[in-house]
């Protein structure tokens, strides 16, 4: 039994609260998606949810881009969690944001970004299912 949740939790944080429900609800069937509202996004709480998860992803639009809440968020969950993705619909200045974050153009239909989300969270889980039998083979 692991003891993680293999399917991996994204959370979206765009400009509008209806935007980000509807998209969560577009990723239910490959995620266990919520969306994030500025004001009640709890650092503490945000870290706690993803560390129960394999991988966890961070999507941010174009309105939230420059929310320095948001920035931080992502960082200290990259630091935090060693499968923690973060995709920016976007964003020009990527130095602003954590390793490994992904960035799509402002103008990628939603359609394009779901199949990507898609296949890297795809690609994300065969990642960690390598990285976790390299680790068993090592400790043997």
């Amino acid at each position: 039994m692991t003891p993680f949740n293999s399917t991996p939790l994204i959370c979206v944080a765009f400009g509008s609260a209806a935007e980000s429900e509807s998209f969560a609800e577009r990723i239910s069937d490959f995620s266990e998606s919520s969306a994030l509202v500025d004001n009640e996004v709890s650092s503490a709480e945000f870290i706690h949810a993803i560390t129960k998860h394999q991988s966890a992803w961070l999507i941010i639009d174009d309105e939230m881009k420059s929310n320095s809440t948001m920035k931080a968020l992502a960082k200290r969950a990259t630091a935090t969690h060693e499968y923690f993705r973060c995709m920016v619909v976007g964003e020009i200045d990527e130095k602003a944001w954590p390793t490994n974050t992904i960035f799509l153009s402002s103008d990628a239909l939603s359609t394009a970004v779901i199949d990507r989300l898609r296949n890297e969270s795809h690609v994300l889980r065969i990642s960690i299912s390598r990285n976790r039998h390299m680790r068993r083979l090592q400790r043997r």
